[in-house]
């Protein structure tokens, strides 16, 4: 079942009437009622965290999650039905994921899905409130690192544990693969965990295109194109219906 909650407008947490920062989005997911109110409570005790909605039903909140993209989503992993790791892995390169679980015997397999944190039940505010930091300097990690590659002629990804730096005029073009991206470049091709839309937020202006629900391409690297396909090296890559006109425009342009 789904809770729909009723935001309040809050000061900050020092008590003071700064303008308040945008607000990390999340829901919150456990077949347990009393371990939902918990997190409620903690939830409301702090002005950066916007939440949306709880579900006790997992399958109710997969439904949720295919037309909605919270910053956070609080998770538990033993449920019936459908388990918070297989959720988890759904969810991978779209929201940050903090498990809530009172088997420890968990915490393994959590953050081996790059979980933000894992918090044990019962859990206390302070704890709460760590994991919550966490998850507040990540995103701000993110945002701050696409505005500067907004500015710059390169990415940054992650690969291995490894961060590599891919000059943009290098890639061919990139492809969506469930929760991952493999990024073609004119040297090698890479995966990252990370989805089609955020790359294409801040690269789709820049010689870059969306052409596909799947696809972004270089406009440099084009070697030529009919119809509904695109021939970059030895890579065909299809135009999809919606994404033509578009296309055809840009590339008049």
């Amino acid at each position: 079942m789904k809770r729909e909650l009723q935001l309040k407008s809050k000061e900050d947490y020092n008590g003071n009437n700064r303008k308040p920062l945008a607000p990390l989005s999340c829901i919150a997911i456990d077949d347990d009622s009393f371990s939902l109110s918990v997190l409620e409570k903690h939830c409301s005790k702090l002005p950066f965290l916007a939440l949306k909605e709880v579900f006790d039903n997992p399958l109710e909140a997969l439904n949720h999650l295919k037309n909605n993209q919270p910053d956070l989503v609080f998770l538990d992993i033993n449920m019936p039905e459908v388990s918070g790791i297989s959720i988890a892995r759904k969810l991978q390169g779209q929201s940050m994921v903090i498990f809530t679980t009172s088997h420890k015997d968990f915490a393994h397999e959590g953050f081996e899905l790059d979980a933000v944190d894992f918090l044990l039940k019962p859990i206390e505010f302070d704890r709460f409130y760590q994991a919550i930091s966490k998850a507040k300097e990540h995103k701000d990690f993110l945002e701050l690192k696409e505005k500067v590659e907004a500015d710059y002629d390169y990415i940054i990804i992650k690969e291995d544990y490894q961060n590599v730096k891919i000059k943009l005029s290098d890639i061919l073009f990139i492809e969506a693969l469930d929760n991952y991206v493999k990024i073609h470049t004119t040297q090698k091709t890479y995966m990252t965990l990370r989805n089609l839309k955020s790359m294409a937020g801040h690269l789709c202006s820049r010689n870059f295109m969306r052409v596909h629900k799947s696809y972004i391409v270089s406009l440099n690297h084009i070697d030529y194109f009919s119809r509904d396909q695109i021939h970059i090296n030895d890579s065909v890559i299809p135009i999809g219906r919606t994404f033509m006109k578009k296309f055809r425009e840009e590339i008049q342009n």
